[in-house]
């Protein structure tokens, strides 16, 4: 009788364990993405994206994915924080299709050429990526973050879809932010921009496990640009387990 009590003990023990997880484990942070697409080479582009409120204040030099050439800085517009994006000129990437490499295949076949123009040898147009992520120190609201948490500044848009991939069962509110343009090419030029925020917690819990909130938002020009247009996209709140 008393192995079957030790047994249940340790079943108990693991039991709770696993449904309170590792405290070692738990984290939290936020991630702020920004995606720069360009079909041809453009000159003395100054950019403005939206970039998340106070809270979020990591160290500028942590922004990952910036190319050479490149300036980024953190400007303020009546009250409104943007990320500034500078260059005389900014040149896109083509590379060529990726090549399958069978197994024990030697010599290895020469890697994918690239260029800055689209070709048949160059056909697929790669974008440039900038990240930074942050760690506050604390929970993340993710439930509710308006008023408690960082946010791209952002105005409800009514009767708008959800379009965060895999997030449509989520409840999800359309929105629009603003963002600036200026730049120099030829009226064929087309620009893809892509902004993306979250704040999430994680933790391990028999894998790991955790909540999140999310808002993400695009916009696509042709031809130069010199003013202030809108991004749009969704915000959801409240995804995963509590």
């Amino acid at each position: 009788m008393r192995y079957h009590l030790l047994i249940v003990a340790c079943l108990l023990t693991l039991l709770t364990a696993g449904c309170i997880g590792s405290p070692d484990s738990y984290q939290s942070s936020y991630s702020y993405d920004l995606t720069i697409s360009f079909t041809e080479v453009i000159h003395n582009a100054t950019f403005l994206f939206p970039y998340p409120s106070p809270g979020f204040d990591p160290i500028l030099s942590d922004l990952y994915g910036l190319p050479d050439g490149w300036q980024a800085e953190i400007v303020t517009i009546d009250g409104d924080r943007f990320l500034s994006i500078t260059a005389s000129v900014m040149v896109p990437s083509y590379h060529g299709m990726p090549i399958a490499i069978e197994p024990g295949e030697s010599p290895l076949p020469a890697p994918p050429s690239f260029s800055s123009h689209y070709s048949e040898e160059t056909p697929v147009l790669m974008p440039e990526n900038l990240v930074i992520r942050y760690d506050p120190g604390q929970t993340i609201e993710t439930k509710n973050p308006e008023g408690t948490e960082p946010l791209l500044l952002f105005s409800p848009v009514e009767g708008g879809r959800c379009i965060i991939p895999g997030m449509q069962d989520q409840p999800c509110s359309a929105i629009t932010t603003p963002v600036y343009a200026s730049y120099e090419g030829s009226p064929e030029v087309e620009v893809e921009v892509w902004v993306r925020f979250s704040g999430g917690n994680q933790w391990w819990n028999l894998g790991w496990s955790g909540n999140s909130y999310t808002q993400i938002c695009s916009a696509r020009f042709t031809g130069p640009q010199d003013g202030w247009s809108g991004m749009y996209g969704d915000m959801v709140a409240g995804v995963g387990r509590y």
